[in-house]
């Protein structure tokens, strides 16, 4: 089980990472390079598993008297509904079997029927944001939830790369976080005093040093984000800061979307940009508008956002969207989004994006 302490308005949950070796010290920068990656790795699942909804900060705890411990403290304050929406999914289930120290019958358990209650409500009302993190019973969900962000973090950095991969856990999908894996080990190998490591307070070292190396693997080349497909999608935004110089290069505009999530963009629409130049848009303090937009990457964390079409600008129609051929003369291969909700193991190339 891992430790954990409430505080305040969130939970602190400890990931021990505990080094064999004869003396109670080791290289700062071996302290720190293993410290480090470990919160890529937490990082890089709370982005891919959980859409990045988890709020935590990371803290450094001082080890224990008669060993060496880095302990490195999560402290989640928001977002747990995330874990639990993930779990309670096909995908979740296959992850737990195959990544996590416990069955999927323990993370049930911790989830609780009021919990899977308001998964269900906010499918059946159509809300994928997080649950009242002001809740009372916020600090038992952080606790749980946290405890599982752990115990995955714990697995994936002493679990074979085929045995992660048979879960979805690939090398292609979940680079960074085996790029800190990879880095992780290294730091570990250049330091001859360690012999093992393990991730438990008690002095069980499951990884020793051969496995430093059998850990580290080989990474797929860097994907230039020039050769990712756009996807497409009409939406309505709330523009919470504006930028009215076109060829301002260093600040994006920046909205919320319908389920209150930031988006940063640029506008590509000179019909648009004439209309501003004329001075002929109805400008609010808190402007509404409809776009066409291009975006990399998922629907629910889009990046490289263009607005090819400023479609309403506060209620006022401006110009009709773009159809297929005009959008493949920008774009070249391109598809349109079926929904927002994206889909976890989704495939990347515009085929099946949801």
């Amino acid at each position: 089980m891992v430790q954990s302490r409430s505080s305040g308005d969130g939970l602190l949950a400890i990931l021990p990472i505990h080094f064999d070796l004869p003396a109670h010290a080791i290289p700062l920068h071996t302290f720190v390079r293993t410290a480090e990656q470990a919160e890529v790795i937490i990082a890089s699942l709370n982005r891919e598993l959980f859409d990045g909804k988890l709020k935590y900060e990371m803290l450094v705890l001082p080890p224990q008297e008669g060993s060496f411990k880095s302990r490195i403290g999560v402290y989640l304050f928001g977002g747990w509904l995330a874990v639990w929406t993930f779990t309670e999914s096909d995908i979740g289930q296959a992850f737990i079997r195959g990544l996590t120290l416990q069955e999927p019958a323990h993370w049930a358990e911790q989830a609780g029927s009021a919990i899977r209650e308001q998964i269900v409500s906010n499918d059946d009302d159509g809300n994928t944001g997080e649950a009242d993190d002001a809740s009372a019973d916020d600090e038992a969900n952080c606790h749980a939830a946290a405890e599982f962000l752990v115990d995955a973090t714990k697995s994936f950095l002493q679990t074979d790369v085929a045995e992660l991969e048979s879960v979805g856990i690939t090398t292609t999908r979940f680079r960074d976080g085996f790029s800190a894996r990879n880095e992780f080990y290294e730091a570990c190998a250049a330091t001859p005093d360690i012999r093992a490591v393990g991730f438990e307070d008690e002095p069980v070292f499951p990884i020793n040093r051969s496995g430093f190396a059998r850990l580290q693997v080989v990474l797929p080349p860097v994907k230039d984000e020039n050769d990712e497909p756009w996807l497409t999608d009409i939406v309505d935004l709330k523009v919470t800061s504006p930028n009215w110089e076109r060829e301002d290069r260093h600040r994006s505009w920046k909205a919320r979307d319908a389920k209150g999530r930031e988006r940063l963009f640029r506008i590509e629409d000179e019909e648009f940009w004439g209309l501003v130049k004329a001075e002929q848009l109805n400008i609010h303090i808190m402007d509404t508008i409809k776009v066409q937009w291009a975006f990399q990457g998922k629907a629910s964390s889009p990046k490289n956002i263009r607005v090819l079409r400023v479609l309403e600008f506060n209620g006022d129609v401006l110009s009709d969207a773009l159809d297929d051929n005009a959008l493949a003369a920008i774009l070249g291969a391109h598809s349109e989004i079926a929904t927002d909700q994206g889909d976890l193991f989704a495939d990347r190339g515009g085929q099946r994006v949801e």
